[in-house]
């Protein structure tokens, strides 16, 4: 789904609700953003900071708190939806298996996302896991965009030379975005390449 000239200036941004189960998904016009990763990527700093909203989203020491899909609504024109860290393997296998149902359950069905942002810790880059995500995506034809985290964590040419490798590794196509939520770089990078990919220009 794409809306064109959206009132999208990343000014308001509130919860709607937590769903554990997809069929309580709420009804939505409004085209959905997934945001996918590690527990331990720092998933929910970023959106905070993506959204402006210190605190928004909690965010813990202790990886693997994201246990449900959480829902934003940004300015009435976009649903975030914020998927279960997956990759914790001090959580129980069951735990881990229910968390991986929801995530498969929300992006094959009705509500199935236009846009998923797949966060790499810019340190460690993409690992099996991250892979095998993109592949499910490539294989069912959804849209999704590299975001390399803690990128304040590297200096500049060793961050050059992981974004390459990262490239690289995920078929040489999409580069990773570098982000940081420490120091606020590639925040506004973020949110402009989100308009683009979701409400493009009349004739773009």
């Amino acid at each position: 789904m794409s809306v064109e000239s959206p009132a999208l200036r990343w000014a308001e941004t509130r919860f709607v609700q937590s769903v554990a189960d997809v069929r309580r998904f709420p009804a939505s016009a409004l085209p959905n953003l997934a945001v996918a990763g590690h527990s331990n990527v720092g998933k929910s700093s970023l959106l905070n900071a993506l959204f402006g909203r210190k605190g928004l989203v909690k965010t813990s020491k202790s990886p693997g708190c994201t246990r449900l899909l959480n829902l934003f609504d940004v300015d009435g024109q976009l649903l975030v939806v914020d998927l279960p860290g997956y990759g914790f393997a001090r959580a129980a296998k069951r735990e881990q298996a229910t968390w991986a149902r929801l995530i498969e359950s929300y992006l094959q069905g009705g509500q199935a996302p236009d846009l998923v942002l797949v966060l790499l810790d810019i340190r460690h880059g993409p690992k099996d896991s991250d892979l095998q995500l993109i592949d499910w995506l490539n294989v069912r034809g959804i849209r999704w965009l590299p975001v390399a985290t803690k990128a304040d964590k590297l200096s500049g040419n060793a961050r050059a030379k992981r974004l390459k490798e990262m490239t690289g590794a995920m078929g040489g196509l999409l580069a990773p975005l570098p982000t940081s939520s420490h120091d606020g770089r590639g925040i506004e990078q973020l949110r402009s390449a989100i308009v683009g990919e979701l409400f493009p220009a009349p004739g773009a």
